[in-house]
């Protein structure tokens, strides 16, 4: 069986477009009192939240912008045909994100860390403009971020990942994900980090993705957000459960967030 490439592979490691868009979806309601049905993911990569939102109910439309044409071509040959009809309702767009985009949409999304590739706070705020002007009113941007005293070292995580199957319904064998933090500059804060995935077969894909960053603050997004017309700025994160010492999976709106070993923040930015 020929291996699974690092597109599929990412998808079984890291996305959970279900429970993202769940969080979403609250978020618009909370303030608008109805169902948000147009959606812009932006940093798409392979698109699967833009289609899995699509999915949800037949009067959603998606958009799925990246500056990258391989994610796009990759979700193009391997997703939307498997879709059918529901692909009529999902648009690929290659664009820079820094460029406001139309239709104007209720919900976007710059999620999985996609928006740390910008390391000069210009094209934080040029982005964040854009994303603006590209929201209806009452609109929302939805960005997440980690940090912590873990988050900001060397480490190297293995996570092993059971069998599962692509968009168009080829196995995936189980496999480990593992995360590595190289480097971590505290001056520039930029990280250096990959994905590698190794097999049962003692073979590995080193390197798979490449990801160099700037680790951004909380109080560094909110004043880029509030600079760039944003009208408020929410951070949520995981509740913890003290009986099995784990997160409990359910998003809450935080004023104060202990820096402890590892946090993941989403951040709700109202147009």
């Amino acid at each position: 069986m020929r291996r699974p490439d690092r597109h599929a592979l990412y998808e079984v490691a890291v996305q959970g477009p279900d429970w993202d868009l769940d969080f979403l979806e609250r978020i618009f309601r909370r303030r608008n009192q109805r169902a948000p049905r147009t959606f812009r993911e932006d940093f798409c990569s392979t698109a699967a939240l833009a289609t899995a939102w699509a999915m949800r109910h037949p009067e959603n439309h998606a958009w799925a912008v990246d500056l990258d044409p391989e994610p796009l071509a990759w979700a193009r040959k391997f997703r939307l045909p498997y879709v059918r009809e529901v692909a009529k309702r999902v648009t690929l767009v290659k664009s820079d994100v820094r460029v406001p985009q139309k239709p104007l949409v209720d919900v976007a999304c710059a999620l999985n860390f996609s928006w740390w590739i910008f390391h000069q706070r210009r094209d934080l705020v040029a982005y964040l403009k854009a994303a603006r002007a590209s929201l209806k009113p009452g609109g929302v941007l939805v960005m997440n971020m980690f940090g912590g005293t873990r988050g900001e070292r060397k480490l190297v995580e293995r996570t092993r990942k059971a069998t599962s199957n692509t968009p168009d319904g080829q196995m995936v064998p189980g496999f480990t994900y593992v995360w590595e933090q190289a480097r971590m500059d505290a001056v520039t804060r930029n990280l250096l980090a990959y994905i590698h995935f190794e097999f049962k077969d003692g073979t590995r894909m080193p390197r798979a993705f490449v990801y160099d960053w700037r680790m951004w603050t909380l109080p560094d997004l909110k004043d880029c957000a509030l600079e760039a017309g944003f009208s408020d700025f929410e951070v949520w994160s995981e509740g913890w459960d003290k009986h099995y010492k784990t997160h409990d999976g359910v998003l809450y709106k935080r004023t104060k967030l202990d820096n402890d070993d590892c946090w993941i923040a989403y951040c709700a930015l109202h147009r």
